[in-house]
């Protein structure tokens, strides 16, 4: 039987760049060097990660790019260049806007009255509305008091200038300062973050909030080339429908590029969580060692070999714990969780025709789960992802297949999953409550019986050369020991949390089912599949935190 193959891949970096159609050319090259000069650093920080760079149509500078040779004292430029044909449409630029991670922008730094001009493109990728006919917005030439947001959408402005500026750079009408450009915009490039309506904050540096994220994003990607090297381990199952269907579908390579990414992190949030779930056994069974060597030690023979006993587990404990550490398990099977799961409801949003209703950025930054250290990378993931057309309008015919495979595939099959992992869960629970039960009467018959004959139970002969007392004491113990350790075995692993988290999952899949099941107004079968989807994701988010949250400090407040 062949082996499953891994998606040849990683999960990229996209870089958007836009800027005036009208640049100047006698500044092209300085351009274009400044541009090749960010990707480098750019790269730097990603060396294992594909950089991608979007180009609009409308700027000059993009052909120069495409073709510019990095100097000879460089090392080779590892950059995708990725062009669209045609000129600058409504379309080009939602697309430029949604799929990049970060915007570069060769702009004059002039606000702008006309609609889809560069000062626009800026404001709306960093989130600021409004008309942008009012010429309001400014730039703040400070250094940030504080390191820009870990969740802020960044834009690296190199400030160029136009045309109809060109006559302002002769020598007679160079501007005083030769940090300025005509017009009082600076030479130097920044990155810019939206601090206001009309007021960008200005960082020269790249922020360490950046740079984290990116050596985040790049862990994701080593620990995936790892984990498919490993001829042992097997890819999770794709989401891809398996009949003919799917492969008629017009945007089935978009699905096909979600679906890639889906099998990348279900497959590695799989594997750190058996190594994380391995390592919280280890500690169990260490602690339970340690335990009963105590007890053989108070109870049957005070041996210096078990006091060696013991302190050879504490120390091995400490040890493994100090060093296993570092490699990061359970956080990073925890932010390969909520990428997984967050790929998984944007792929049958996608079959659904409805991703681009799916506001995925306003969930992450709802539940703050971004402040948490290996989790502000997840949105770099998710616009590779986007779509780079608008959606399709489906005829009655596909719409029926399509929402057949969405409710059998990702509807049922979730609320089946629910439904055996919670009932699995409340019959260990069960068991666990009638095993508590069980101890604390033992206990109590046993402490009974050792306090009313106390003295008689010494002299009782059991054969194995221990008094009856002695030897209650050790089993009553034992259980004590078993039940104490296996509690803090399931909540070091939150069972209780994760219980929680799967009934309210299958109370979100129940719900949508039956309203499924009892609607056919398509507009209304649509927006109860928008609903399902960012509950579903809103209660991941919330678990990882709440998860995340119990294993280390809690984040940040800036």
């Amino acid at each position: 039987m062949l082996k499953k193959s891994f998606p040849p891949e990683n999960s990229p970096f996209i870089i958007g760049l836009t800027g005036h159609p009208d640049l100047a050319p006698a500044q092209l090259p300085q351009l274009v060097a400044a541009v090749v000069a960010f990707l480098h650093e750019i790269k730097q920080h990603l060396p294992a990660t594909d950089v991608r760079v979007l180009l609009d149509a409308g700027t000059e500078v993009s052909a120069a790019l495409a073709q510019a040779v990095p100097p000879l004292d460089t090392p080779p430029l590892d950059v995708q260049v990725e062009a669209w044909n045609g000129t600058r449409d409504p379309m080009p630029v939602d697309t430029l806007l949604r799929r990049s991670s970060l915007l570069l922008v060769l702009w004059d730094g002039k606000p702008s009255s006309a609609p889809g001009d560069t000062a626009e493109l800026v404001f709306r990728f960093v989130g600021v509305g409004g008309e942008q006919g009012q010429a309001v917005h400014r730039i703040e030439l400070s250094t940030a008091v504080h390191d820009l947001d870990v969740m802020a959408r960044l834009v690296y402005w190199v400030p160029a200038w136009r045309v109809a500026d060109d006559a302002a750079v002769d020598a007679d009408e160079a501007p005083g300062n030769v940090d300025e450009m005509p017009g009082g915009a600076p030479r130097q490039p920044y990155y810019l973050l939206s601090v206001g309506d009309s007021v960008l904050e200005v960082q020269h540096s790249m922020p360490s909030s950046l740079k984290r994220r990116l050596a985040d994003l790049n862990e994701y990607n080593v620990d995936f080339g790892r984990f498919a090297a490993d001829e042992r381990q097997v890819p999770s199952a794709s989401l891809m429908p398996g009949d003919s269907a799917s492969a008629a579908m017009s945007d089935a390579p978009v699905l096909a590029a979600i679906d890639r990414q889906f099998i990348r992190a279900d497959s590695l949030a799989g594997y750190m969580q058996r190594r994380s779930d391995r390592l919280f056994n280890t500690f169990g069974i260490a602690a339970f060692a340690m335990g009963i060597a105590y007890l053989i030690y108070d109870k049957v023979t005070e041996s210096k070999l078990l006091l060696l006993f013991y302190m050879v587990i504490l120390l091995l404990s400490l040890l493994v714990y100090y060093f296993f550490q570092t490699k990061r398990w359970f956080s990073k099977y925890l932010s390969y969780r909520s990428l997984a799961e967050t790929l998984r409801v944007r792929f049958y949003l996608a079959l659904a025709g409805l991703d681009r209703r799916m506001h995925t950025r306003e969930l992450i930054s709802l539940t703050g789960i971004y402040r948490f250290p290996g989790f502000g990378w997840i949105s770099f993931a998710l616009d590779s992802i986007e779509a780079s057309a608008a959606e399709a309008a489906l005829s009655a015919g596909d719409y029926a297949v399509r929402s057949r495979i969405v409710e059998q595939a990702w509807v049922d099959d979730q609320y089946h999953y629910f439904v055996r992992k919670v009932a699995i869960m409340e019959r260990h629970r069960s068991w666990i409550g009638q095993l508590k039960r069980g101890v604390f009467i033992t206990g109590l018959v046993v402490l009974t019986t050792m306090f009313t004959f106390s003295e008689a139970l010494n002299h009782v002969d059991t054969r194995t050369g221990l008094p009856l007392k002695n030897l209650l004491t050790l089993c009553s113990g034992t259980l004590a020991v078993v039940l104490g350790v296996w509690e803090l075995q399931q909540n070091k692993m939150a069972m209780q949390e994760l219980l929680w988290q799967y009934r309210n999952q299958l109370s979100q899949f129940q719900r949508a089912r039956l309203q499924l099941q009892r609607t056919t107004i398509r507009a209304r079968r649509d927006e109860i599949l928008k609903q399902l989807g960012e509950n579903s994701l809103m209660e991941i988010y919330l678990w990882a935190t709440h998860r995340y949250h119990r294993e280390h400090a809690p984040p940040s407040a800036h």
